[in-house]
């Protein structure tokens, strides 16, 4: 059963965040950020997530992290995460420095709820070259949810990892990492895959998408989540739920992005060009629409 009142609890405490028609953002999750074992789903993609990332800098995005960044389920220890992807974190800490950077936890990364382990693990990183270790997030806050308002339109969007829509799942993360850790992690490595994951399983998938569109519905409130890996965009007329996909799919990573005001579902992968080169292609899946446009529908 989804814990409705989690969820309308974390909207109603989370920190709002104004942004108008110069601003952009991008919003990505599940990205699950491992030690670049066989296990690490992640590092197939890092190519594809890093030319994104740089893109996003480059053009003055604002970086949304919705949950699962970091895969701390699978993966007990942070610093063997930080070393294998040390590129990637080095970016993070340029959009970091330039106040772009939201970091919202999902079931994956749940530990980073706690302020004092974010300071302790992430806030820093090991320096390969230096040997000693230096500040990587100053003053790094983590959250469970984010309200991100329009300041021309006045709509808000509800950015939360999703996981909470599915109340057991919620109460038991920590028997799901021991189970990913001590079972599923080696299994996985003989190319089994977790059937109590929702993104495999497509019946949880379904029934926690269900569950996240409701609570939308009820509450008259757009809401953008992760956690399913199912990318999302409603039509018009529809519950305004959106899904950022994930980072993990074997071919593409999927986002979502805000400019001018305007929503779209973004997928980038590595193709090869007229030439047999192969480049790295940002494609609009839907989109680009108006905020405006998604408001409260009971069509849905």
């Amino acid at each position: 059963m989804a814990n409705h009142k989690l969820l309308t609890k974390i909207f109603s405490e989370a920190k709002r965040v104004e942004f108008s028609n110069r601003d952009r953002l991008v919003f990505f999750s599940d990205v699950h950020r491992g030690n670049n074992s066989w296990a690490d789903e992640f590092a197939r993609n890092e190519m594809t997530y890093l030319s994104a990332l740089q893109y996003y800098f480059d053009n003055d995005f604002t970086y949304v992290e919705v949950g699962d960044g970091d895969e701390l389920l699978k993966f007990k220890y942070i610093e063997p995460i930080r070393i294998a992807h040390e590129e990637v974190y080095r970016l993070l800490q340029k959009f970091h420095n330039k106040h772009r950077l939201y970091y919202i936890f999902g079931n994956h990364d749940y530990e980073y709820r706690n302020p004092e382990l974010v300071h302790r693990k992430l806030n820093h990183i090991f320096n390969l070259v230096t040997e000693e270790r230096e500040i990587l997030f100053d003053d790094f806050e983590t959250y469970e949810g984010l309200v991100f308002k329009h300041k021309e339109s006045g709509l808000e969007l509800f950015a939360v990892h999703g996981h909470q829509a599915d109340n057991l799942f919620h109460r038991l993360i920590w028997l799901n990492g021991v189970l990913l850790r001590v079972l599923w992690r080696p299994l996985q490595m003989l190319g089994f895959q977790d059937p109590s994951s929702v993104s495999q399983n497509i019946h949880k998938r379904e029934r926690t998408e269900e569950e996240l569109k409701k609570w939308a519905a009820e509450h008259h409130q757009p809401i953008i989540a992760g956690h399913t890996h199912h990318p999302q965009f409603p039509k018009k007329g529809k519950t305004p739920y959106f899904n950022t996909g994930s980072c993990v799919h074997p071919r593409w990573i999927t986002c979502i992005e805000i400019i001018k005001g305007e929503i779209a579902l973004v997928r980038w992968r590595i193709t090869p060009n007229k030439k047999g080169q192969l480049v790295v292609k940002r494609s609009v899946l839907k989109g680009f629409r108006p905020l405006a446009q998604f408001t409260y529908s009971q069509n849905d």
